[in-house]
């Protein structure tokens, strides 16, 4: 595969490797704010955190702005979101070019250019959640927040100026890539706490639960967890980690009321 890279400009002024400016801004517009503190979630100026599902950094570059004394590891299996994410973290994070799951090994995963954090090794959750971008993208909304994204984004513009912009988000590509077990990366990386596991892998957030043993779950503090397997299995997640011990919050992201199931689970001992 060849590297798609451009360089766009954050709210700051900050300027950034990515694979598509538009997606920045959607994503500067759902991770930059401090919605992780309204939950509880605390972010020690020392802590240690797990990115995974990193895409090109945008969140580790978050936790860095909070706690520049952080120890960060990123973990991205797509060549080109990769590719940004180690110009962006050089010398600020470990980052590695792989996914997480059940078992080391490797997965087939859709991989869409057009919209690089879609990109999932669950054809079922990529397929259901292209749908409803699709109706999102195309059919007029009553909710604000959402209109508001749309438009902080640029796509109602693109979508007026160009006919063929929606379909093209949607192209999907084959990419296999490596996977490991988040305990065999906290047994290689001799990590010995964790202050936040931040996971939005697009329909693979059970898989990369399920690769952590008893034993390292003591040592995660917290968690913040993008589902996209729906409401019931939401809620089953969250049961789970109170079961665990962890004090919990459910949040909704816009994009839920209109098609594109996506929740978060906030979990804190």
């Amino acid at each position: 595969m060849s590297i798609k890279s451009t360089i766009t400009t954050l709210p700051d002024g900050r300027e950034i490797y990515c694979v598509n400016a538009y997606e920045v801004n959607f994503s500067v517009n759902e991770i930059f704010n401090d919605e992780l503190l309204t939950h509880g979630i605390k972010l020690p100026i020392d802590g240690t955190f797990i990115d995974v599902g990193a895409n090109i950094g945008l969140f580790s570059l978050f936790l860095l702005d909070k706690c520049p004394q952080s120890n960060i590891f990123a973990y991205e299996p797509m060549p080109e979101p990769f590719f940004a994410l180690q110009k962006n973290l050089t010398g600020k994070a470990q980052v590695f070019s792989m996914g997480l799951g059940i078992e080391p090994g490797e997965l087939l995963f859709e991989y869409f250019p057009g919209i690089s954090a879609l990109s999932s090794s669950n054809p079922v959750i990529s397929n259901e959640m292209s749908r409803g971008l699709r109706r999102v993208l195309l059919e007029p909304s009553s909710d604000a927040d959402v209109n508001e994204i749309l438009d902080k984004t640029g796509a109602n513009q693109r979508i007026q100026l160009e006919p063929d912009f929606v379909e093209q988000l949607f192209v999907a590509q084959k990419v296999i890539a490596p996977i490991d077990t988040l305990s065999n990366q906290i047994d290689k990386l001799d990590i010995h706490n964790i202050d936040l596991l931040k996971i939005d892998t697009e329909g693979s957030e059970k898989d990369v639960l399920a690769g952590i043993s008893e034993a390292h779950w003591l040592l995660i503090q917290q968690l913040v967890v993008e589902v996209h397997l729906g409401k019931e299995e939401t809620y089953l997640m969250e049961q789970e980690f109170k079961n665990r011990g962890y004090k919990t919050a459910v949040g909704f992201h816009p994009l839920a009321s209109s098609g594109a199931p996506v929740f978060h689970i906030y979990a804190t001992r």
